[in-house]
């Protein structure tokens, strides 16, 4: 289910939003996470023309990470913000890439697809529980899986405000979660697949404080070992 555009902390924050353009554009600088992902896809050989699912794509700006390193992968974007996607699809359509790569919906909803490759960069700590959306993602045919979050040694779970959005709208609480390796690598192989942690490049294992609150960022590579 879209979640309500009023009550989505993604909706209200016009800096975010010209932030958002500006790489959809192609024009700001390169995420670091983005970079990474790019360059751990690039390591592994698939076949041209793959399906890769973003979720949680803002505006598709993975995308160009993709293309500066001539990753030849059926990219599509999945997000549910509303204007981040309309967004996207405008500037999609400028590009003169396929708009329809860009899709408006929940990866709670994710069903009926077929995506061999799935990229979540920053988004499994903003969701409530990683177990459905990895469980969603493996259901859709995810058989390698690109992960960069906040992970430690224990899974924490926090609801609280951004407190950085537009005026008017900082009493808006989401979750700021950090997943325990140990119990997410268990969960995965359960599943049949094995996860390969990695130092996030920019930040070393450093905490960043993130709108206020500790992350320490990571990169897990899930690919399946087994069929269940």
């Amino acid at each position: 289910m879209i979640p309500d555009p009023e009550l989505n902390i993604w909706e209200h924050s016009r800096a975010l939003l010209e932030l958002t353009r500006g790489r959809a554009l192609g024009l700001a600088p390169e995420m670091d996470a983005s970079a990474q992902a790019a360059e751990i896809l690039s390591s592994i050989d698939f076949a041209a023309g793959t399906p890769c699912l973003d979720g949680g794509c803002a505006a598709g700006h993975f995308i160009w990470s993709l293309k500066k390193r001539k990753i030849e992968l059926d990219y599509r974007g999945l997000d549910y913000s509303p204007s981040h996607i309309s967004l996207g699809k405008e500037i999609f359509a400028s590009l003169k890439f396929d708009p329809e790569r860009l899709i408006l919906e929940s990866l709670d909803d994710l069903k009926g697809g077929d995506f061999p490759i799935a990229v979540l960069i920053n988004v499994l700590s903003f969701n409530p529980d990683y177990r459905r959306i990895l469980g969603r993602l493996i259901e859709n045919g995810a058989e390698t899986i690109v992960l960069r979050d906040n992970f430690g040694s224990a899974t924490r779970v926090r609801w609280e405000t951004d407190g950085y959005l537009d005026p008017g709208y900082n009493h808006l609480k989401g979750y700021w979660n950090r997943w325990g390796k140990g119990e997410m690598e268990e969960f995965l192989g359960d599943l049949g697949f094995k996860a390969l942690w990695m130092e996030d490049r920019r930040t070393r294992g450093e905490v960043e404080m993130v709108v206020g609150k500790p992350y320490t960022w990571g990169f897990c590579l899930a690919r399946r070992v087994r069929k269940i």
